[in-house]
């Protein structure tokens, strides 16, 4: 009998599959410098096993012609809302937010998921020109905003301003009309005191603390105080893995997610810290490159999306830690600890390579 051989284009984008690997090393190292004074080494555990799982994902959409998902984006994109309603309904609630569904023996984040599907069916959808006409523009906009409307609510408003984004951008790659797209901005503008007036009072609060920190110095304001002392701390070559007291004394809190970075910089100091910036400098114009030479505009599309999402969530993340940006719970790409996150973004990567690949073919025998 003869073997089945497959044949794979070995052009990858190497950027693609070693920043990654850096990044999780840079969480595995500052998880364990956190966790270690206490003696409980289960986050790193947790976060080694996403890594397996991510890799496997990362390998699995790279494999998978990209194009195939856009016979799945309708399925993709009931499941989606199914998942958020659940979520409503059933989802477990943890720092007064409703935002995972429990399995026992895994929660996982719908919100996230919803990214990766959404990003699908923009690309999908405006990979036909004729869908920038203006009806259908309004069609997918209404069709987009009941989702980031779900996520909104749960209330997890990081994830919906990382949709908005990522959807803008896909917007404009798509080749929407500039006037439609100022259009779109002045419906926000005026639809934003709307939104005011439905963040819970703790976003609030945050958003104040960030226009003057000294407001609240013991509460909301608090957080975003030690951040910065954790990251002045570290100096010019930092403390070490294990000597960084703001974050293994718990004067950050949720250091494993929100303020992940200010515990990389308390440990490796100004050098590490422009090292781990540099690097998601680097991931992020390889996306957009990705991007440009894609064979299609359906890669196109969700190569820049995907290129929007790290951008926007790893400098939200780091300026929230270097007190520029206020406080909002997105998770520093690769870097803060969850496996739902890191997982959708191993699939977008992996998409991401899979389009890389095939901008010159690619044959399975």
């Amino acid at each position: 009998m003869k073997i089945p051989r497959i044949k794979i284009n070995p052009n990858f984008d190497w950027a693609l599959i070693i920043i990654p690997v850096i990044l999780t090393v840079c969480s595995l190292a500052t998880l364990y410098s956190i966790s270690s004074f206490a003696g409980n080494l289960s986050l790193v555990w947790d976060q080694a096993v996403y890594f397996g799982i991510g890799i496997v994902a990362y390998i699995v959409f790279t494999m998978l012609d990209y194009r195939e998902t856009k016979n799945y984006v309708w399925y993709l994109y009931v499941i989606g809302l199914v998942f958020l309603i659940l979520v409503d309904l059933l989802g477990m609630q943890i720092f007064g937010s409703r935002r995972w569904i429990s399995l026992g023996f895994f929660q996982f984040q719908p919100s996230e998921l919803m990214k990766v599907f959404l990003l699908i069916f923009a690309a999908s959808y405006f990979s036909a020109k004729e869908n920038l006409r203006p009806l259908r523009i309004v069609f997918f906009l209404i069709a987009a905003l009941v989702p980031v409307y779900l996520v909104f609510k749960e209330p997890d408003l990081g994830t919906a301003l990382t949709i908005i984004v990522m959807l803008v951008v896909a917007l404009v790659q798509a080749g929407t009309p500039k006037k439609y797209l100022i259009y779109g901005f002045l419906v926000l503008l005026v639809a934003s005191p709307f939104v005011w007036l439905k963040l819970q009072p703790y976003q609030k609060t945050r958003v104040i603390s960030f226009m003057e920190p000294s407001s609240d110095p013991l509460g909301s304001g608090y957080n975003v105080s030690q951040s910065k002392i954790a990251v002045g701390s570290g100096g010019l070559y930092g403390k070490g893995f294990g000597n960084a007291t703001q974050s293994q004394l718990r004067f950050l809190p949720i250091a494993q997610i929100d303020f992940i970075f200010s515990g990389w910089a308390e440990a490796t100091g100004f050098i590490g810290s422009l090292v781990m910036v540099a690097a998601f400098g680097i991931l992020i114009v390889r996306i957009f490159i990705v991007s440009s030479v894609s064979r299609d505009r359906f890669g196109m599309i969700f190569a820049a999306g995907v290129g929007a999402v790290i951008l926007f969530q790893s400098f939200v993340n780091i300026g929230m830690n270097i007190g520029i940006m206020p406080v909002t719970g997105i998770p520093l790409p690769f870097v803060s600890a969850g496996g739902t996150s890191y997982i959708v973004n191993a699939i977008f990567l992996g998409m991401t390579q899979s389009i890389y690949i095939r901008r010159k073919g690619l044959r399975f025998e």
